[in-house]
């Protein structure tokens, strides 16, 4: 039950005062607040309310539901206070009605009320469950089928292509890292592959902006390899890295694209490489984390989320979505809330009650306040040691986390947020002091940004992921490593 006695404070008439008290002891048969004892509840008053069942009177004690009409409890006690026990009987029924309206309708038809001379339609005609597909189209699965090796017109060994003409070229065909191109299980094998970058070009789960474009331009890209000076390795020559493609994505359905994402980054897995997923919106986190979990287990992996927004969004209509990714790999139990770890969170779109849901389901969550108030030093030791409690590591990057001013072109950007030096140290640490499984750089919505800046930083991203791997590699795994030439004598 909502505590309301903070209103007996306020300038409220002795009618406000009244209706507080009633709806914070509800019925009388429940137990009265002995802070509430005090104040006489004169009969005339509380029979304004006595016309209300017991479900009108949870919808007036419920901030939730309250809210959904942008209504605070002082909000609806100045609208209780200026109608009659008729009036309120009317206005509280109207915005349940409202409320079951939103909900899915099985099929009662299609109604309205007369209310003022205005025809106020409430109740809807039956919803459909599914979205409705073409079964008998004679190509229905021909997007997600790999191309089998009867069909390659040159015969070839298993083994990552290079598309390289010249030995030094420069702007030759485009893949991530300038890396041979492999398209099949059997090449990563044959190559022994360690990185893979494969894209994933949807941007279904949001609704918002561009994301789908991402993997074409981030291989045209430079900034994916090189020489790191903090790590003192070149992750293009110490890795074997390979451009693995894209995932196919139906740009129709979310939902018929999940499954297929989940297989091919197992087949990823599988084939002995770590994946590096580019997104795509963060809604590609679903199948991404739930193909890791599948692989090494839900007991064995931290997932660290750099993200400003923290996807645990319950109850939208679509099952999939960016801003449900997080609260369906919980919900689903594929991943164990204990095993999340966010960083960067920040702007409206979690509330209290959005940090409440975090703390209850064990997620350990590092807000841009914590980073303000404690400072980054802290926020980045404490990150590392909570990455480090089980035995491999899956990063989450959405380029969101960053301040608008390194990455004006991601998908949902709040101002406030990291610095592209602080972003990147953390990843280059977590993947040095940590076993990486898999990374994933989603949101980046390059043609939304006309100056580059994001594409670029989302490169030297995973470029800074790629160096601590490759630092892992050279025995390079001591907390906060630099190496000896990166700092002047």
């Amino acid at each position: 039950m909502s505590n309301l006695s903070y209103l007996s404070d306020k300038p409220l008439t002795a009618i406000k005062v009244a209706i507080t008290v009633f709806l914070l002891v509800g019925c009388a048969a429940q137990s009265v607040d002995t802070a509430s004892t005090a104040v006489n509840l004169p009969p005339d008053d509380s029979a304004k309310l006595q016309l209300l069942s017991e479900a009108e009177l949870a919808f007036l004690r419920d901030p939730g539901r309250l809210k959904w009409f942008n209504l605070t409890e002082e909000k609806v006690l100045l609208q209780l206070a200026q109608r009659d026990a008729k009036g309120i009987k009317q206005y509280v029924s109207d915005m349940l009605e409202v409320l079951n309206a939103a909900k899915y309708q099985t099929g009662q038809g299609t109604a309205s009320t007369l209310i003022n001379g205005v025809d106020e339609p409430l109740t809807n005609a039956a919803d459909s469950a599914s979205i409705p597909l073409n079964t008998d189209a004679g190509g229905f699965n021909k997007r997600k089928i790999v191309r089998p090796a009867f069909l390659d017109k040159y015969k070839r060994s298993p083994g990552p292509i290079s598309l390289q003409r010249y030995v030094h070229e420069q702007d030759g065909i485009p893949t991530f890292a300038n890396a041979p191109v492999a398209i099949r299980p059997e090449d990563l094998i044959a190559g022994q592959v360690e990185v893979a970058f494969v894209g994933v070009p949807l941007a279904l789960g949001s609704g918002w902006r561009d994301s789908q474009h991402a993997p074409t331009v981030l291989r045209g890209m430079y900034g994916l390899n090189g020489y790191d000076i903090a790590g003192g390795v070149d992750p293009s020559l110490t890795l074997n890295i390979a451009d693995y493609g894209n995932v196919v994505t139906d740009y129709l359905s979310l939902e018929l694209s999940v499954q297929h994402i989940r297989e091919q980054v197992s087949s990823m897995i599988e084939a002995g490489s770590v994946p590096f997923i580019v997104g795509g919106d963060h809604s590609i986190m679903y199948p991404t984390v739930a193909a890791i979990t599948d692989n090494y287990g839900t007991d064995n992996v931290t997932v660290v989320q750099l993200d400003a927004h923290y996807n645990g969004t319950l109850g939208l209509e679509h099952y999939y979505s960016d801003e449900q990714s997080v609260s369906r790999l919980l919900g689903d139990n594929i991943l164990e809330g204990s095993n999340l770890v966010q960083v960067g969170l920040r702007g409206p779109s979690q509330d209290k009650e959005a940090l409440e849901w975090l703390l209850a389901q064990g997620v350990s969550y590092h807000t841009m306040a914590e980073v303000e108030e404690n400072g980054w030093a802290n926020t980045l030791e404490t990150t590392i040691k909570q990455a480090k409690k089980l035995d491999k590591t899956y990063i989450s990057f959405d380029m969101s986390v960053l301040d608008p001013a390194f990455a004006p072109g991601a998908g949902r950007p709040i101002p406030g947020g990291l610095s592209i030096i602080q972003a990147r140290t953390m990843v280059r640490r977590l993947c040095a002091e940590t076993e990486i499984v898999g990374f994933e750089m989603l949101d980046v919505a390059p043609y939304l940004d006309t100056s580059y800046k994001t594409a670029l930083n989302a490169n030297y991203i995973m470029h800074a992921c790629l160096t601590g791997i490759a630092m892992r590699k050279a025995g390079k795994t001591q907390a906060n490593h630099l190496d000896s030439l990166a700092l002047s004598k």
